[in-house]
């Protein structure tokens, strides 16, 4: 970005980003030494800040964070996510512009034109979203939020300190040795150069596509990354513009006649309230057929000139003009993915370190955050000493095929976008204009899904246990059954009954100290299974349950109380941080007391009514008559069961309300956890 852009950015912008620290100090031990502060990056620190009590470094080869451009899109699942991050999600969803629908635009009859030809909500009702949108944010914005974040939990940023090596050892606590350079404070200056090696339980490299920590990995242990490019260009454009077409406030995805594709990306408002749009544009058929340049030397001859223009054409006969230019880029499309995402279980990458692929889907910032969301409290239980370090091999096993998965659909996606054939599907060549259109719309109705994040799902292994192989346990399937193991928490409401307030039962319990798991106990009718559930409490409270025997000490800071445990409220205590028990009963919130839990110790700290999700059964015609039931129907639960969720918000396991099915999750704990023996705090 030339210094024109960079001064033009911080005219439309205002950053307020903590400051950063800068110097490393030689030899230092740390538990987790975190290389890139990008999304991928930032999200890993962040997490591990709010569990408290590691100790983090923080390095970026940066002297400050993104001012401009990059990624930009904020998808439903990692609003889900943000959400638990309070108040972080509320900063990121408060800035940003949230677009419901997607428009469609083609050819008219004549070829001298676009029309409209569809118009689709962002994201179908089916897959249980609780925000049926994508937001789109400066991801300058993004950082500065989590930089925010990080500082209010005592950590920051180390700059300008870029990767240059590691070493592994076999012994010792600290059996990472990094070494890292720092760089010119700015551009001409020669303070740069000054090498330091510091030693660390953990590396993870979040620097980025040319990731230093990947490529020290490819030169000398191995790891190689695969893929290819489709030979066609595209610009990126961030802009204040004005037009005609009336779909600027929306997605928009149009594909002109001669001129070749453009994608429309609403944004969030400058500091002087106008609204950003991004424009991806391809550029190597502004002239009207496809350039013969390889679009891997054709990039670095592009201006923005060339991307304004070409924008103009596709969009015609509809009016555009720039009025202010922020920020832009030329690129080929290319799908490349690592073979490992972890070294020895000591060194991992995570992000564009691991998957590249095109923007247009908005997965690249997406994909990284959750990358990092998995590694977090697999490192915190770790650290923590509640898990063995054969847990943190799970991060490759689960996220590598999301990544493989990315890269499938980016391929096939980022080709029919551009009018190219996909290589993994060359009987589209064959196919007219109008087939081939089909065919497009039906790739991203069939990914719909997992472009969400929603329906990113892990396999079976340590940590998922499926209902068709709950013998592995010693259960039988649960009959009925619509949870589905390794897949996120199906959003539901509920009434909190402390004090009668209506909540999302996947925001009650956020992701923050100690970084714990979720039991959900759906009780159903107390008058049925109040047995059932004092068999229940007793067990809980023996020293033979795995809520007594994995614990640990929480770390020197304050916790951030949930709200339901916020009260002050005797005789309704938590046993186990590490375990949020969470009872729901099927009854309207009229139609039982707390009291009635009283003397269940272990299921009466976090209690709440099922009488809120419109899937239940209405029970009267009085204004406080309730839906009552409809988490449990929702889950497949409709007599009772326990759900355990893992602190990432994925479903581990569920199993029956019987005492078959609390015994079945001590097998499930051993699988994973270690009784703590000592602690590094």
């Amino acid at each position: 970005m030339s210094k024109e852009q960079e001064q033009s950015n911080k005219d439309a912008y205002e950053h307020d980003y903590p400051d950063a620290l800068n110097d490393v100090q030689a030899n230092s031990e740390w538990d987790v030494v975190v290389i890139g502060a990008g999304p991928a990056g930032l999200m890993l620190a962040t997490s591990l800040a709010r569990f408290g009590g590691h100790k983090v470094l923080v390095a970026d080869i940066r002297t400050e964070p993104t001012t401009a451009g990059r990624a930009d899109g904020i998808q439903p699942r990692t609003i889900e996510v943000l959400k638990n991050m309070q108040p972080l999600g509320d900063i990121l969803l408060s800035r940003s512009s949230a677009s419901y629908e997607r428009t469609f635009w083609d050819p008219t009859a004549d070829g001298k034109g676009i029309e409209r030809s569809r118009r689709a909500q962002s994201f179908p009702d089916e897959l249980e979203i609780e925000d049926g949108c994508t937001l789109g944010l400066q991801q300058g914005l993004i950082e500065q939020a989590f930089l925010r974040d990080m500082d209010d939990h005592g950590l920051r940023v180390t700059r300008p300190w870029g990767f240059k090596s590691f070493e592994l050892s076999e012994t010792g606590a600290y059996p990472v040795s990094v070494t890292l350079q720092r760089e010119p404070s700015s551009e001409g200056a020669t303070d740069g150069g000054e090498l330091k090696t510091v030693r660390t339980k953990y590396l993870v490299g979040c620097d980025g596509g040319r990731s230093a920590v990947r490529l020290f990995m490819e030169e000398n242990h191995g790891v190689f990354m695969t893929g290819d490019y489709v030979d066609t260009l595209w610009g990126a454009i961030d802009a204040v513009v004005k037009s005609d077409f009336p779909d600027l406030r929306k997605i928009a995805a149009i594909h002109s006649q001669n001129y070749g594709a453009m994608y429309i990306f609403p944004r969030e408002n400058n500091k002087q309230g106008k609204p950003i749009v991004r424009l991806y544009t391809q550029v190597n058929k502004a002239t009207g057929s496809k350039s013969a340049e390889p679009a891997t030397t054709a990039r670095w001859k592009v201006k923005a000139e060339d991307i304004m223009e070409a924008d103009k054409k596709i969009i015609a006969p509809y009016k555009l003009e720039f009025e202010q230019v922020e920020w832009w880029t030329a690129y080929p499309i290319g799908q490349r993915l690592v073979n490992q995402y972890s070294l020895n279980n000591r060194v991992f990458i995570a992000g564009d370190a691991c998957h590249t692929h095109s923007p247009k889907a908005g997965q690249g910032m997406n994909t990284a955050l959750m990358d990092s969301h998995n590694l977090s409290f697999k490192l915190n239980l770790v650290l923590r000493g509640l898990a063995p370090e054969s847990l943190l091999q799970t991060y490759h096993d689960e996220r590598w095929k999301v990544g493989k998965r990315l890269i499938d659909f980016d391929e096939e996606y980022s080709a029919l976008f551009s009018g190219e054939v996909p290589k993994s599907a060359p009987h589209v060549a064959n196919m007219s204009p109008a087939e081939r259109k089909a065919h497009f719309a039906n790739v991203q109705r069939r990914n719909a899904a997992f472009t969400t994040g929603a329906g990113v799902n892990y396999e079976m292994g340590s940590l998922i246990v499926p209902n068709d192989n709950l013998s592995r346990i010693g259960l039988q399937p649960i009959e009925g059954l619509k949870l589905r193991a390794g897949e996120r928490l199906l959003p539901a409401s509920v009434t909190r009954c402390v004090n009668t307030a209506p909540v999302r039962l996947i925001h009650e319990i956020q992701y923050d100290l100690p970084g714990g798991f979720r039991i959900y106990v759906l009780a159903g009718r107390l008058a049925q299974n109040k047995p059932k559930l004092a068999q229940l409490s007793k067990y809980l409270t023996s020293p033979r349950s795995f809520v007594q025997r994995f614990n640990a000490p929480l770390p020197d800071v304050k916790r951030p109380l949930p709200e339901v445990l916020n009260t002050g409220l005797m005789g309704y205590e938590e046993l186990n941080p590490w375990f949020s028990i969470l009872t729901v009963v099927r009854e309207s919130r009229f139609g039982f007391e707390i009291e009635d839990l009283r003397d269940l110790p272990g299921l009466n700290a976090m209690i709440y009514a099922d009488d809120e999700d419109p899937s239940g059964d209405r029970i009267g015609n009085g204004p406080d008559e309730r839906h009552v039931g409809g988490t449990h129907r929702k889950y497949g639960l409709e007599d009772g069961g326990i759900v355990v969720v893992r602190p990432d918000g994925y479903v581990g396991v569920a199993v029956p309300l019987e005492e078959a099915g609390w015994k079945a999750l001590e097998t499930y704990f051993d699988g994973f956890l270690q009784e703590r023996r000592k602690s590094h705090l």
